[in-house]
Order: C-alpha cells, then sequence, then structure tokens
C-alpha cells in the first residue's frame, strides 16, 4: 500500500519536475540516509537545547528569579549606652510614724489622707479639755508659791539688816534663811510643774516634723491612743527614692551618682530621672543582695511611697557613635568581624548589591555595638534578610526608618 502511494507521489514529481525525479531516482539511497541523518541531528539540537535552557537559563532570567527582599537602615550616629535594669519600690525619701507623746482621746485631724502639710502644722489633736486643767491648776500653785516665795526673800532681807545692827538674834536669822530656801525649793517644784503640765498641753498637738504628706492614717478621731500607737504614716515631700535590691555579683557594676532612667505603671509615658544615693555596704545573708537607693526628683509629687518602679542605670555613656545591632554582625573567625551594607544600583529604584564590609567593633552590649572603623553615617545596613548573604549579590532593598528620622519627621 505505502509503495504504491510512493510510486504515485514519483509519478506526480516526473510530470512536472522531471529532472528532479531524475536526480531522486539516481541517488535514492543515498538521499534516504542523508534525510535520516538530517532528521536525527535535528532531533538531537532541540533535546539538547531543551535541556540547557532548563539548567542553565538566561543570566537576566536567573537574577530576576533569584533577587530576594533584605530590610536596611541608614546608618546613623546616636549616644551610646550600657545600661543595668533594676526594679523595686519608691519610699519617701523620709518616713515617719506619727505617734502622740501622751495618752488621751484622738479629737481630730487638721488634714486628710493624701494632702499635703507643711512643717510645723498641726496634723492632729488629742482632747485638752484634761490638759488644759492641769496647766491651769499647775499655773495657779506656781502664782502662789512664787507669792510665797517673794515674801519670804523679803523677809530675809529685813532680818539679815537687823542682825547687822544687832537687833535680832543669830537664830532668828537663820529661821529666815530656812524659810526662804524651803519657799524657793516649793516655787521650783511648781514650776517644774507648770512647764510639764504646758508642755502636755502642747503635745495635745501633733505637728509635721518637715514638709510631707499624711499618707495614711491609722486611727480614727475618737479613739484613745497611747504613746505607743502609731496614729497615722507620713512622708516628705519632694525627692523620693526608689529602692532595689541587686545581686551581691554585680554590685559592683554600680556607683554613687550614676545616672538611672525610672518609670512606674501609673504614668507609662514619663521618664522620672534620677541618680543612685545610697548603695548599703553590707549584703542581705538570706537574698544575697546589697540594698541600693535611687534618688529621684518629685516636684510635682506625682510620685508617690508604695509604687512599684523600674529603673535602667546607665553604666556607660559614649555620646555621638555609629552604633549597630548586635544581630547584624558577621564573625569570620577571632579576628575578622563584618557586617552586611547595601550599595544601590544606578538607574533600579530598590535594587543594589550586597557588600561584606569589614569593620572594627569597640564597646559592646547585648543589644548593640559601637563600630569605631569601617563604616560611615547613611550608609544603608541590612537589617533583615530573606536569603543567604553573600558579597556581590543583587537584592531588593526596603528601607526602615530610625528613630532619628520619625522624631524629626513629627
Amino acid at each position: 500500500m505505502k509503495e504504491e502511494k510512493r510510486s504515485k507521489i514519483f509519478e506526480s514529481i516526473r510530470e512536472h519536475f522531471p529532472a528532479v525525479a531524475d536526480f531522486i531516482e539516481e541517488n535514492y539511497n543515498t538521499l534516504k540516509i542523508a534525510l535520516f541523518t538530517l532528521l536525527g541531528i535535528i532531533v538531537a539540537l532541540l533535546i539538547t537545547y531543551a535541556v540547557m535552557q532548563l539548567l542553565f537559563p538566561k543570566k537576566a532570567k536567573v537574577q530576576e528569579d533569584t533577587m530576594f527582599q533584605v530590610k536596611v537602615q541608614k546608618v546613623t550616629r546616636e549616644n551610646f549606652s550600657e545600661k543595668y535594669t533594676v526594679m523595686g519600690t519608691i519610699k519617701g525619701n523620709t518616713e515617719n510614724d506619727l505617734r502622740f507623746e501622751i495618752d488621751g482621746p484622738l479629737a481630730s485631724y487638721g488634714f486628710k489622707q493624701g494632702e499635703p502639710v507643711k512643717k510645723n502644722q498641726i496634723v492632729a489633736s488629742l482632747d485638752p479639755k484634761d490638759s488644759i486643767t492641769k496647766a491651769s491648776y499647775a499655773q495657779g500653785r506656781y502664782n502662789s508659791e512664787r507669792s510665797v516665795y517673794f515674801s519670804a526673800a523679803q523677809r530675809l532681807k529685813v532680818f539679815e539688816d537687823l542682825f547687822k545692827m544687832k537687833a535680832v538674834s543669830e537664830t532668828k536669822l537663820q529661821e529666815a534663811r530656812y524659810e526662804e530656801d524651803s519657799a524657793r525649793e516649793k516655787m521650783k517644784s511648781a514650776q517644774s510643774e507648770l512647764e510639764l503640765a504646758q508642755s502636755n498641753l502642747a503635745k495635745t498637738n501633733l505637728t509635721a516634723p518637715f514638709d510631707g504628706i499624711v499618707s495614711e492614717i491609722l486611727i480614727q478621731a475618737g479613739e484613745f491612743v497611747t504613746s505607743r500607737d502609731i496614729i497615722a504614716k507620713f512622708v516628705s515631700a519632694g525627692d523620693v527614692l526608689l529602692t532595689v535590691d541587686i545581686p551581691e555579683k554585680d554590685t559592683q557594676k554600680l556607683k554613687i551618682d550614676m545616672k538611672v532612667k525610672v518609670n512606674c505603671d501609673s504614668y507609662p509615658n514619663q521618664d522620672f530621672w534620677g541618680v543612685i544615693s545610697e548603695i548599703a555596704p553590707t549584703v542581705k545573708e538570706k537574698s544575697r543582695t546589697t540594698e541600693i537607693k535611687i534618688k529621684v526628683p518629685n516636684n510635682e509629687g506625682k510620685l508617690r511611697s508604695g509604687m512599684f518602679g523600674r529603673g535602667e542605670v546607665y553604666l556607660v555613656e559614649i555620646p555621638n557613635s555609629i552604633v549597630v545591632p548586635v544581630e547584624t554582625i558577621v564573625s569570620l573567625g577571632k579576628d575578622t568581624t563584618m557586617v552586611p551594607l547595601v550599595k544601590p544600583s544606578k538607574g533600579k529604584q530598590n535594587q543594589g548589591i550586597i557588600e561584606l564590609r569589614t569593620v572594627t567593633i569597640g564597646q559592646k552590649t547585648e543589644k548593640s555595638a559601637i563600630v569605631t572603623e569601617g563604616l560611615n553615617a547613611d550608609e544603608l545596613l541590612v537589617i533583615e534578610t530573606q536569603g543567604q548573604l553573600s558579597d556581590g549579590v543583587p537584592v531588593i532593598y526596603n528601607e526602615v526608618k530610625t528613630e532619628k528620622d520619625i522624631l524629626e519627621q513629627k
């Protein structure tokens, strides 16, 4: 069937192209071999091309497919600091337990709890009736004894003059002296009683020992109190103390007058600044901690005794430094330290080439480090990547604003 079809095709060629038909007839076998060879070469080339496309795509295509994204941030100069975190309780610079020195019924308070009080103002008072009665009685007795004494003193003077004139005997003179001495002692005793009564009368008023605040009232008016009873808590106005305990191993890090930033939950968006004012010379045996006190100005009275406070002690401060996050540092052995940068490509927006730059690292904390050599301000530092970084790799970058940029925009 195939032979008949091939004969018909050949006869058609001979009819229209006799010369071509003669050439095919004379070189049929050779042409057959050449045709199959050509078809084999074409198939081989197609297969080779397909494999090459899979294994070795075009360079531009490779770059486009393999470029990954990174986040960068401009290198800036800032104040580098190493901090030590502490937590504790805020207390008044001076705290007093208020007590009366005498017993009696508590009559009234001059101030409400939490109100400011000036030094020597009356905070609370006892019922003064009994004290007034005693003071009045003591005053009357003293006046009487003083009159007796003055009379005895004048009588003694008269007897001394008479004795000089030998008008009275020595015995009478001695009697006059004895009466004068006795009257003087009774007057002194009455005077002491009067002073005590007046003192007790004054003690019915409890005054503020310094400018401060009645932080807590413990006994209400109307109750009977003794000299042992604490009627109220009183704290000084102005500066407060953040008292904290730190492990003994960290004591050597802290020094008097180190700057401290203090925050508390009541004012989450406000910083209070103070300094270390005291470091205890001893270590608590049970907790193995040392107590330190941080003095914080409190002119507005916002910080109150008993509040919970957090503090950041500034151990080291180095101004105008180039600072990078610790996680961006690449260490190659002991002597080589590098950071990844992006060099922007000209004419290509947000595209660049990775450069691993050798740098010298200075002071270092858990989160950041100072670069002393090898890095300049305004260069683009890689802070986050989606792929493996190596020198010369093309990337797409997105710039993240620094805190300094955000503040300048505001």
